[in-house]
């Protein structure tokens, strides 16, 4: 039994591109060596659309997996849905082939799969749907009996080629792989025509005559490595209404057209095709990403930012504004994000080709000075005064020692206590101006908190101006985890200090002297 074909044409095409994804998805778990995952693809699809060429193709994996029992079920199913099929023959020496074989009962433990060569992805069958406009012509179909046969021509007798189906439009035929010839004869008092076929492995070919105009018109297919981009036909305008979005086909004129393929992030390509009358082509476009992207920077809770990239500066970000986009050549370039009150941010970033890398600066206030500077004022004053005190106890004591040599200086003179607490002064003021020179050195140096930092999430893609965001092929990374800002705690000094004395004067020895 053949399943009608009617409902996929027009307002069915969306259950044709559905049916073509189930069949091109199975094919390639086959491809991949996962037999047993398109076997679920070929059965499940099978149950949502009832095409005979599912349950062939699940067979095929069957085969490849080693269950004999498995496989000829669902030959056997194949036959049964599809009595006329036209490798009727082919699937019946699959299955005799298989019962010679002695496949074991169900449960037993499986034989050893037949050799790979006689399943592979050329054994499994292709969904081929033949329409008319109007329906109702007669359709055959021919193939050639050898690799050698000629070309199948319109008007002599074609002896290398085979009839292997003969029906009416609408029609849909589970076929293998190769070579075709389809005839539409004359129909009523429409013209008919034909066209030559290349049927692959695990695909859904679709083929419509417009026989309403006394000719056939072309069916054209474009996809491309970006689902949804956007294609014009027949203009290089694209301000105009576009044609549709990969992937995207429809009946169009006999001849010469241009195609003009575009989406954001992408360099546009164009493309010249001639198509003959009848002809189904298939047109697979790759686009490659332009050389430049952008970085979309944010500074998080910091009031304002500047930008500067590679020493240039980009602009101005605020708070609570939209995130600032810097456009820049792919590659690694050197960012440097600014804010007043907090440290600056500086590292690389890696701009990726035709997409946007959103940045998210996490700008850390910087550590309060304060403390250090009142510090360092009063070290200052400290060891000005120490220096003074210390001078003067100096010339006291120069005085002294000359009157104590000539034998004048007695006891109780009152400028050896002045000279003493002067001396102790000025030693009082170097140490604590020594040590909140320390302090405030110290102050100066430390900085428990941590630098600025950036985290990336996964580019994304440009803007589309048409509403709608092309989706590239590719994987993206997860974002890096940014960690909690902690406060260090204070590690307190490294500074040691002694007392020391002489034999002969009283006070801490650092400056003055007596």
């Amino acid at each position: 039994m053949l399943w009608p074909a009617s409902g996929l044409a027009g307002g069915g095409g969306k259950q044709l591109e559905r049916i073509r994804e189930r069949m091109e998805q199975g094919l390639a778990l086959f491809v991949a060596g996962k037999a047993g995952d398109a076997v679920k693809e070929f059965e499940s699809g099978y149950a949502e659309y009832p095409y005979s060429a599912f349950l062939f193709n699940a067979g095929v994996c069957y085969e490849k997996l080693g269950k004999g029992p498995e496989a000829l079920a669902k030959y056997r199913q194949y036959l049964q849905v599809d009595p006329n099929a036209p490798d009727k023959q082919d699937v019946e020496r699959r299955i005799a082939r298989l019962e010679a074989e002695g496949a074991p009962v169900a449960g037993a433990p499986p034989p050893p799969p037949p050799p790979t060569e006689d399943i592979d992805q050329q054994s499994m069958r292709s969904l081929v749907v033949i329409e008319t406009e109007p329906a109702g012509a007669p359709v055959r179909v021919f193939r050639p009996k050898s690799e050698s046969a000629p070309a199948y021509s319109r008007t002599l007798p074609n002896p290398d080629w085979e009839e292997i189906v003969t029906t009416t439009a609408p029609t849909s035929l589970s076929l293998s792989v190769g070579l075709y010839h389809i005839v539409i004869d004359k129909f009523k008092d429409f013209n008919g025509s034909d066209t030559q076929l290349h049927v692959s492995p695990g695909h859904v070919h679709q083929f419509k005559a417009n026989l309403s105009q006394g000719v056939f018109m072309a069916f054209l297919r474009v996809s491309s490595n970006v689902r949804g981009a956007h294609l014009w036909l027949d203009t290089n305008d694209t301000h105009k209404p576009e044609w549709g979005t990969a992937p995207y086909g429809e009946l169009v004129p006999v001849g010469d057209h241009s195609i003009v393929v575009q989406a954001p992030g992408f360099e546009p390509t164009s493309s010249k095709v001639t198509l003959e009358s009848g002809e189904h082509r298939e047109l697979q476009t790759t686009l490659v990403r332009v050389g430049y992207g952008f970085i979309r920077v944010d500074a998080g809770d910091a009031p304002r930012a500047t930008v500067t990239l590679d020493g240039k500066l980009q602009g101005e970000w605020s708070q609570g504004g939209p995130a600032l986009e810097v456009r820049a050549s792919a590659g690694s370039h050197r960012l440097l994000v600014e804010s007043d009150g907090r440290k600056d941010f500086e590292g690389s970033v890696q701009v990726p080709k035709g997409q946007i890398l959103p940045v998210h600066l996490r700008m850390i206030p910087k550590y309060p000075r304060g403390a250090a500077w009142t510090q360092a004022i009063i070290s200052a004053a400290l060891l000005g005064t120490g220096a003074v005190l210390g001078s003067q106890s100096n010339e006291i004591k120069k005085i002294l020692d000359d009157e104590r040599a000539q034998g004048s200086l007695t006891a109780s003179d009152p400028r050896i206590t002045k000279g003493r607490w002067f001396a102790i002064g000025a030693d009082v003021g170097f140490a604590g101006g020594a040590v909140l020179a320390g302090f405030a050195t110290w102050n100066f140096i430390k900085d428990p908190l941590p630098e600025s930092s950036k985290t990336e999430d996964p580019a994304v893609e440009f803007d589309d101006p048409l509403k709608r965001r092309p989706v590239a092929l590719r994987p993206s990374s997860p974002p890096t985890q940014s960690k909690p800002v902690q406060m260090a705690e204070d590690e307190g000094t490294p500074w040691q200090f002694g007392a020391a004395a002489r034999s002969d004067y009283l006070g801490i020895s650092v400056g003055g002297q007596f």
